[in-house]
């Protein structure tokens, strides 16, 4: 018998600054047997700077055929492909085939930077691609506001990300490299 997905809600006060978007959100996030808690974190996080009224999770990683996150709009049509991690260079072509605008979302410090020099001279030449690397600032994880149902504040100020619960807060950097 297989192990199913985990669900987790996630009620998301979201305060962006940059681009003046202010919402609240009502997620569910199912994370896959073969997820890590890190990597369920990053797709709020991604989700959280890239939020639009039309962003949605997908089944991500359990799913071939779809990215992490994605807008579409009401015909369908994938406006914003949103990945996580370090993909390779067929499925940026295939994401930027189906999509108007392709976003990369990476987290791990050493290996992203691997990536990204290796796929650099690509994803420049691709113009809908942009890169952006997720950084926790301090000893802290984001692993710790993973609980059955968060209730999350988050707020977004240049290239600062400030996430809290009742209890914690974190400041995030998110850096476009490319």
């Amino acid at each position: 018998m297989a192990i199913g997905a985990t669900i987790y809600k996630a009620n998301l006060n979201l305060s962006n600054l940059n681009s003046h978007h202010y919402a609240d959100y009502s997620l569910t996030v199912a994370k896959h047997p073969s997820e890590n808690e890190l990597r369920l974190m990053c797709r709020l996080i991604a989700f959280s700077h890239a939020a639009h009224e039309d962003l949605e999770l997908t089944k991500g990683i359990s799913s071939a055929d779809e990215p992490d996150l994605w807008q579409r709009d009401l015909t369908g049509h994938i406006v914003h492909w949103i990945e996580l991690g370090m993909p390779d260079e067929k499925r940026i072509r295939q994401a930027s085939g189906k999509a108007e605008k392709v976003s990369i979302y990476t987290y791990h410090d050493n290996k992203s930077d691997i990536w990204l020099e290796k796929n650099r001279s690509n994803l420049s030449a691709n113009k809908k691609v942009k890169v952006f690397h997720i950084n926790v600032d301090g000893d802290t994880s984001l692993e710790q506001f993973l609980v059955k149902t968060m209730n999350l504040s988050c707020i977004i100020e240049e290239d600062q990300m400030h996430l809290s619960d009742a209890n914690r807060h974190i400041s995030v950097q998110i850096t476009q490299t490319l």
